[in-house]
């Protein structure tokens, strides 16, 4: 059955293969909250005892939009949309990296804090990638299969939870790459960042959720699409089905 009592479009090969009106510019706002992340994540912030990346700011956006993606249009276009942006993020950290052995001018007095910044890029970039690819896969897994579990009731529920699920991952993974194999923290502080990390990220977008619901909403009726993942291959690296 393609559309379900509200007339939205569920079947995910239908809602793959139609033009999507409003993809293109979420993906594009999606991309700039990841491409923020990763030339930031390095500075850190105190709030009494506890240190966060400053990164943890603006980086529940990608895990909202990544809601948005997968509710209104499913995995399968989700997965493609975090593909493209992998790459994008591969090409700009690579490239301002490369911007670092430009010799400066005279004028320029920032060059070692600029060499810092962007020296680290590609490394930041990869642990970026690597932990939002675990995260948001995750996150996007566990959503489909909660929608199609709960019979697509019980929203905050398969939020919350997958955003659980996703922010563990991720953190877990990025953290440990690039601050604890790169040597910039140590164990104990990656512990640290790591847990709150998770709890602000999942309080953020737990606060944000009746405005999630409410772009969810618009954005369905608006692409006339509300997909379910039944059958969908959730293979990561499968981008056909």
């Amino acid at each position: 059955m393609e559309r379900n009592l509200t007339g939205l479009i569920t079947n995910p090969v239908v809602s793959a293969s139609r033009p999507h009106r409003l993809l293109g510019i979420f993906g594009m706002i999606w991309l700039t909250f990841l491409l923020l992340v990763t030339f930031t994540q390095l500075k850190t912030f105190s709030v009494g005892s506890f240190v966060f990346s400053v990164g943890v700011i603006t980086y529940p956006f990608t895990y909202i939009f990544s809601d948005i993606f997968t509710e209104v249009y499913g995995y399968r276009v989700s997965r493609k949309v975090v593909w493209t942006g992998f790459v994008c993020v591969l090409i700009a950290s690579t490239v301002a990296s490369l911007y670092t052995f430009v010799p400066s001018s005279s004028y320029f007095e920032s060059n070692d804090a600029f060499n810092v910044i962007f020296r680290a890029s590609p490394v930041i970039a990869v642990a970026t990638i690597l932990g939002f690819f675990g995260g948001e896969l995750t996150n996007s897994y566990v959503l489909a299969k909660l929608k199609i579990y709960t019979g697509g009731s019980h929203g905050w529920f398969r939020m919350i939870g997958s955003t659980v699920a996703g922010q563990l991952v991720d953190n877990t993974t990025f953290f440990t790459l690039g601050f604890l194999a790169a040597g910039i923290y140590t164990g104990q502080e990656v512990l640290s960042l790591v847990l709150t990390s998770v709890i602000f990220c999942t309080a953020w977008e737990t606060i944000a959720l009746p405005y999630t619901y409410r772009v969810i909403s618009l954005v369905k009726r608006a692409e006339g699409l509300d997909t379910y993942d039944v059958g969908t291959n959730f293979n990561p690296f499968n981008l056909n089905r």
